[in-house]
């Protein structure tokens, strides 16, 4: 069904888009035009998905014999510029290829190897030993949701970035998730980063980099089995062409679990998740200097509860779920197209783009609780009822040039570019019932599970919006003396929205307009330290209207920087300190007279200081270390009702490490392939509520992992939580948010 008619905005748009889109197409003609027959000489290729360097044989052939293609030779870049879990480059933050150590803002990388060493399961268990992030501020989440914070700054949809494209669209419940066994690497972006993204929050972005064909790529079938009878299955098997110039790959895995949401009373009945992932790609290499890669895949999730426990009249938690296992379902379906094209014409021009068409629909129902039935029975919490269905679409188109150029003594890589991101949401919300049905009441102390619970059929809401936004971005990075580098960015933001509101006859339309900017200094000192300073700015538009029917302004944010890194020369190493003052304007917090705890209210202003610490090192031959501090002061600075209070959810101090360690490095020949690890993190405590009159308690938690490799086979066992620390993530709103319990997994891989 079509959501919309063609209107003569829209046409002015497909025009926006056809224009971005053939842009390379031309620049491809005109280049062939002006080139002669034959093999041109190679060129260094630099992208931040595959980071592979390309060769080309010369050919010498009979002019008398048929033209013959060349034979391409392909390195695999990537396995150059990760060494164990140190990452030396990304393309996140400036969109070229540049050594971590000379971008003047904090950026982390999780590589794959960290992701297999830890078994990572979910996306934000990635994130656990990351510092100024915080994850599971919802304690266990089990339906797929991505939540986190940046620097004190919610990240679960304004964050979302994938190979280089927001992927940030979002509904009641529809947003796009991720299965991290088809993910190579997380970029991890902090602080203010709209000048070359767009739309996106203060807190910063964090880099979802896609698995993609490789010249070595990586065959391998896995077998997984865990606690809560967890299994999966899965597989990453690639191919190359005898030519190297064809490469292809598919990515897939299976899941199927319980989790620890359990319903009292029922014998033993949980929650489930029941997940499907596939992803193929193929990348063509016609000549040296052109790649283009094309990727697809598909997410089916299927999960039960939502793990909210209903707190106790007196406010002490219970272990009673206020959904039902017959009642509650989370369903979505997920989809993406996308393809990538870069072209060098020289050693100075290159052009790329990054398209992406990505879907979603989803069909989800719940219970939430409305307070607790009378005094006669003050154990008998009543509970609604509400169903969505929900369809999002996003397509995002990136077109940039980038020039290298030397003017006297300084080097320029310069970047030019636009890009092209509109979301399309249609949602339906279900609440009541036309025979006048009410759910049933659950009594706290003895609750009955399994009732006979019939889907909503009152519409409540009907809604459709979409969001427009066209950019246009800038950037030199400049280089004097190998020592200095200047980055300046700007970049000019035109965004248009539309709420049309179906079952009341109403739209609100409206347009907003930004410049945001960029400018760092980064001086490096031959011994590999690299102190730098930065200010970066941030512009996000906030779909919705408040409770007087007013649309929510944009939030602006701002930061200043200051740091130092240190990669020793020729070393496995990586060192960050970082010290940040970042305010945030026109934010938006939970109502807290809404008893769903879904209205949305604009506090004013935010501001965001602290420190921020990490090494990512090899102690010793075999001996890996990941370390990571944060200290956060976050306070609301110019609302009348909560000034001067921290916001809920963001704990002041961060402290996580994690030790790796290969037998192998000790010479032993029956140690060889046995490895250990183990891991240490800790959250401080949050406050529950935006007057901070109570706090939910602080926690530490311990991972260990033990694996054994021997030939083609890799066997590992992981634990987190180890010591199953029954803690207590956060406690607002009359529900307990409890942290994940103790998960054993062992994985069984085969790599051939």
């Amino acid at each position: 069904m079509k959501l919309y008619k063609k209107s003569h905005k829209q046409k002015n748009q497909l025009k926006h888009l056809m224009l971005l889109s053939a842009l390379p197409l031309f620049i491809f003609n005109s280049h062939a035009q002006s080139q002669q027959h034959g093999v041109n000489k190679p060129v260094e290729s630099k992208t931040q998905q595959t980071q592979d360097t390309a060769e080309a044989s010369k050919i010498e052939s009979d002019k008398s014999n048929p033209p013959v293609f060349p034979t391409v030779t392909v390195k695999d870049k990537a396995s150059e510029e990760v060494v164990g879990n140190v990452a030396k480059r990304s393309m996140t933050a400036t969109k070229t290829d540049t050594p971590i150590i000379e971008i003047p803002q904090s950026i982390s990388v999780v590589t794959r190897r960290e992701m297999d060493m830890r078994s990572v399961q979910n996306f934000t268990e990635a994130l656990r030993y990351v510092p100024g992030v915080t994850v599971d501020q919802f304690g266990f989440e089990g339906r797929g949701f991505e939540y986190l914070l940046l620097r004190g700054f919610s990240g679960l949809n304004t964050a979302n970035f994938r190979d280089g494209l927001s992927n940030s669209a979002v509904g009641f419940f529809t947003q796009f998730i991720t299965d991290p066994y088809g993910l190579e690497r997380i970029d991890v972006l902090r602080g203010p980063s709209s000048v070359l993204f767009g739309r996106g929050d203060a807190g910063g972005i964090v880099n979802r980099v896609t698995k993609r064909p490789s010249a070595t790529p990586i065959r391998e079938i896995e077998f997984q089995y865990g606690n809560f009878d967890r299994k999966r299955i899965s597989a990453d098997l690639g191919v190359v062409s005898k030519d190297g110039t064809i490469m292809f790959r598919l990515v897939t895995t299976a899941l199927d679990t319980d989790t620890q949401v359990r319903f009292p009373n029922t014998g033993g009945e949980r929650a489930g998740i029941e997940r499907f992932y596939i992803a193929p790609s193929i990348t063509w290499r016609p000549t040296v200097d052109t790649t283009i890669t094309l990727m697809g895949d598909i997410l089916n999730n299927r999960s039960g509860a939502s793990p909210f426990y209903i707190a106790a009249p007196d406010g002490t938690r219970t272990n009673v779920l206020q959904s039902d296992p017959k009642f509650t379902r989370y369903a979505a379906n997920q989809a993406s197209f996308s393809y990538q094209i870069e072209h060098h014409f020289n050693e100075i021009f290159t052009v790329r783009q990054n398209f992406r068409y990505a879907q979603q629909r989803g069909r989800f129902q719940d219970l939430f609780t409305t307070g607790f039935n009378s005094i006669d029975q003050p154990t008998l919490a009543d509970r609604d009822a509400y169903a969505t269905n929900e369809r999002l679409n996003q397509i995002v188109l990136d077109t940039h040039l980038q020039a290298k150029l030397n003017t006297g003594p300084v080097n320029h890589t310069m970047l030019l570019g636009a890009d092209w991101n509109q979301t399309n949401l249609a949602l339906k919300y279900f609440q009541g019932y036309a025979s006048g049905f009410i759910p049933p009441s659950i009594d706290i102390l003895n609750p009955v599970y399994s009732q006979p619970i019939p889907r909503p059929d009152v519409l409540g809401m009907n809604l459709n919006q979409r969001i427009d936004q066209l950019g246009f971005y800038i950037q030199d990075q400049l280089r004097y003396k190998e020592n200095w580098i200047l980055t300046l960015s700007g970049r000019y933001d035109r965004i248009h929205s539309k709420d049309n509101d179906l079952l009341n006859v109403a739209s609100i339309k409206t347009k907003d307009s930004a410049f945001t900017g960029r400018a760092g200094l980064t001086y490096l000192f031959s011994n590999g330290i690299a102190p730098y300073f930065s200010y970066s700015q941030s512009f996000l538009p906030q779909p919705g209207i408040s409770s007087d029917g007013k649309p929510f302004d944009p939030t602006r944010g701002s930061q200043y920087e200051a740091g130092i890194k240190y990669q020793p020369v020729n070393g496995r190493s990586l060192y960050t300190v970082a010290f940040f003052d970042l305010t945030k304007t026109n934010v938006l917090t939970r109502d807290p007279n809404d008893e769903t705890g879904f209205r949305l209210m604009q506090t004013g202003e935010v501001r965001s200081r602290g420190v921020e610490l990490e090494a990512r090192t090899e102690v010793l031959p075999g001996l890996n270390a990941i370390g990571s501090f944060t200290y956060l002061d976050v306070k609301n600075i110019k609302d009348t009702d909560f000034k001067g209070k921290m916001p809920v959810q963001v704990p002041t101090t961060m402290a996580s490490g994690w030790l790796d360690y290969s037998f192998g490095a000790l010479g032993i020949d029956w140690l060889r392939g046995f490895g250990l690890g183990g891991g240490v993190r800790y959250v401080g405590k949050v406050f529950d509520d935006q007057e901070n009159t109570s706090s939910t308690p602080s926690f530490t938690l311990f991972d260990a992992t033990l694996r054994y490799e021997k030939g083609p086979m890799l066997f590992t066992i992981n634990s987190s939580n180890i010591f199953d620390n029954k803690y207590i993530a956060s406690t607002f709103f009359g529900r307990h948010f409890l942290g994940t319990e103790r998960t054993v997994i062992g994985t069984m891989t085969f790599r051939f």
